[in-house]
């Protein structure tokens, strides 16, 4: 994850870095050509994802340097980008260049239900710019960050993105940065659960939608797939996969703000990247997160979700502990999905009722029973 800048032309209340960090100043092409370096040099593939701050701060021309450095440095091997942008400084030229770049857009917003958790931001505009990439083609989603004003309107927003035929993305506050100044923000874990699954719901019998939903796409191939991992952020051990690299160089282990005991190094001051994993802050996240998972491993849904995100439980009061928001939400919520697959598997209704997500893990899995059973020979 690279954060090219801190700043931001927004003051979003639960923004993970509080009123923003300008005095990291902006990153150097020179410094990113470093991290691409040490990168290219220990893994074949990477996936970079642009985050802040509000990336697009910077300027095209930088981001312009930033894909050649890529394809300098890691040749004809695999390289992904995302950018994650509030979607106010978006324009028509810069689409273009992401679309014919391959470079997907994430934009962060609740497509007029924000409910004042974005002050000043411009809906229409932002619309505008979405409803662009729609029309001309270019990769994006949408990503709604669910707090207790807007709790309520989850299945308006994902009507609304229904329309935009848009991958969606239901995100709760953490209590992070500038969240931690307004409480009122905070969900209850039974009410957000709830929501969900109501949602969710309302999705699976949607037989025309062209809009995936994470986390619900994720925990249906966890399940169906019986894989023993679910491949996203928040239900995976992500520990020595992601680096998150700070203007100035400095490298911590999430893109979520980390607290300096998890401090892994600066990129200009070591010589592979697995050095930052050697590192004393590397030490103290892993330790903190393998007491946290010997308490969780007893429990039915372990297998799945590994314990939740180290970060997110730090933020609920204690990364060693477990059975906080995060716990209580993803139990109930996995645990109505598997229940919803599992009638599905043993009744073998008509699947015309579901939506093609659904639809095509099952069909996957009635093909192939045994599809990622890894107990059994292939």
């Amino acid at each position: 994850m690279i954060k090219p800048t801190l700043d931001c032309n927004l003051r979003c209340r639960h923004c993970y870095h509080g009123d923003c960090e300008p005095a990291y100043g902006v990153m150097d092409i020179g410094l990113y050509k470093r991290v691409v370096s040490l990168v290219s040099e220990s893994y074949d593939s990477a996936m970079f994802v642009w985050h802040g701050g509000e990336p697009l701060m910077m300027q095209t021309a930088f981001f312009k340097n930033a894909i050649d450095v890529q394809k300098k440095c890691f040749g004809g091997r695999t390289c992904g980008n995302v950018i994650r942008t509030n979607g106010t400084l978006l324009n028509s030229r810069f689409i273009r260049f992401c679309k014919n770049n391959r470079v997907s857009i994430g934009v962060s917003y609740e497509v007029g239900f924000e409910r004042g958790l974005r002050p000043n931001l411009d809906v229409k505009f932002v619309d505008s710019m979405v409803s662009y990439m729609v029309k001309d083609g270019c990769a994006s989603f949408v990503s709604a960050t669910i707090h207790r004003g807007n709790v309520d309107d989850m299945k308006k927003i994902y009507q609304r993105v229904r329309t935009m035929k848009l991958p969606l993305s239901f995100n709760p506050v953490i209590n992070l940065g500038n969240a931690r100044k307004y409480p009122e923000l905070m969900l209850d874990a039974d009410e957000y659960a709830q929501r969900l699954i109501e949602i969710y719901d309302v999705w699976l019998h949607d037989s025309t939608t062209c809009t995936p939903i994470v986390p619900f796409t994720q925990y249906i191939s966890a399940i169906m797939n019986r894989s023993q991992s679910i491949f996203d952020c928040p239900h995976s051990s992500c520990l020595m996969k992601w680096i998150s690299v700070y203007p100035n160089g400095d490298v911590y282990p999430c893109g979520k703000a980390c607290p300096k005991t998890f401090f892994m190094g600066n990129i200009s001051r070591i010589e592979r990247i697995r050095d930052l994993f050697e590192s004393d802050g590397f030490r103290r996240i892993l330790v903190g997160s393998i007491e946290r998972r010997k308490k969780c491993q007893s429990c039915e849904v372990y297998g799945y979700c590994n314990g939740e995100c180290s970060i997110d439980t730090m933020a609920d009061g204690n990364i060693e502990d477990n059975d906080g928001f995060p716990c209580k939400v993803y139990k109930k919520i996995f645990k109505h999905i598997k229940m919803t697959l599992d009638n599905i598997m043993e009744m073998k209704p008509s699947l015309s009722g579901y939506n093609r997500f659904v639809r095509d893990s099952v069909v996957g899995r009635l093909v192939d029973p045994l599809m990622g059973d890894t107990t059994y020979p292939r």
